[in-house]
């Protein structure tokens, strides 16, 4: 850490961790490797039962003025020990890291300048998403202007900011209440739209972090979350019930994250599932949509069709891009 504390405004790099006994001193290594010195690191282990609290510990022993270990006794759940991280931050300004994931020199001095403008709020950059297995990169976020993040709504419709590690936050602006325990899984897509909501959205275009990838498939963990997600709309919706361009981006995602979906259950070739997204979507479909929806009802929900679907996925897939 190389730049003074003086006038700087103070960063808490909030990291989760689980049974990341093997990456996780990676990971606190790319923060104590910043160029920026008023900062502190709070660590909330979710009761692993590997050597993960052990790791964290040996980190505080070495380093007492930047290392904020939280132990939890018992697992509390990816909210539960966000939270736990949250709530335990004394920063103007909060970094969110995944336990297995990377910051890239020069990320959190960069990241703080944005926030000399009082208005911002949030804050984000491109990420490298990258295999884990072979370190390979898998692709870059935020690349085109339609990923690109200009504010609440499209946070809202575009289903959040990919690559949560990018994401710091102003302290002032987060919820009262933290990470919503309603969603125990998705609740940081909530977090960032009530954080958000009070101010702007600003992206700064560099990579400056890595967001590891596992091997379970884009196609089952998405599906799992398919009601948690379609909750956070709704929600967001009762939230702000007067805001109708709230409610439009909220719309505009509900059918972006399930043509999303319907898409990637005909890459994987599962039919069942296919045929539960498509009903979710024909629930309301806008009378606009209507012609593409009869094709696409047509055309894939044919199980001979569905069948050889693998022929015919880029077309489908370009027909339902025009769906949302």
């Amino acid at each position: 850490m190389e730049s003074t504390k003086k006038n700087q405004p103070k960063v808490s790099v909030m990291i989760v961790t689980y049974n990341q006994e093997d990456l996780i001193g990676e990971t606190i290594d790319s923060v104590l490797n910043q160029d920026y010195s008023n900062l502190e690191i709070v660590v909330a282990d979710d009761a692993s039962t590997d050597n993960t609290p052990n790791i964290i510990k040996q980190y505080y022993d070495k380093y007492p003025d930047i290392i904020v270990p939280v132990l939890n006794q018992t697992n509390l759940g990816i909210t539960g020990n966000s939270n736990a991280s949250l709530f335990a931050c004394k920063g103007e300004l909060i970094a969110i890291l995944g336990g297995d994931d990377l910051f890239l020199p020069g990320k959190i001095s960069k990241q703080v300048k944005v926030f000399d403008d009082p208005e911002v709020v949030l804050s984000y950059h491109p990420v490298d998403v990258f295999l884990h297995q072979t370190n390979e990169t898998l692709f870059l976020t935020n690349q085109t202007v339609k990923e690109q993040i200009n504010d609440v709504y499209d946070i809202i419709a575009k289903g959040g900011i990919p690559g949560a590690s990018s994401i710091m936050v102003r302290a002032s602006a987060c919820p009262e209440h933290g990470f919503d325990p309603k969603f125990p899984v998705v609740s940081d897509w909530i977090f960032s739209i009530e954080t958000a909501y009070k101010g702007k959205v600003k992206e700064i275009p560099e990579l400056l972090g890595r967001y590891r990838k596992h091997g379970k498939g884009a196609s089952e963990r998405t599906f799992e979350l398919l009601d948690e997600s379609l909750l956070t709309l709704s929600t967001i919706q009762q939230h702000y019930p007067n805001d109708e361009r709230l409610s439009e981006a909220c719309s505009k995602g509900r059918y972006r994250y399930l043509c999303g979906e319907l898409f990637r259950q005909l890459s994987s070739l599962n039919y069942m599932r296919f045929k539960f997204v498509a009903g979710k979507i024909a629930e309301d479909v806008p009378k606009t949509k209507k012609v593409q929806w009869r094709i696409i009802s047509i055309l894939t929900l044919h199980p001979l069709f569905f069948k050889t679907a693998g022929v015919f996925i880029p077309k489908v897939k370009s027909l339902v891009k025009r769906f949302v």
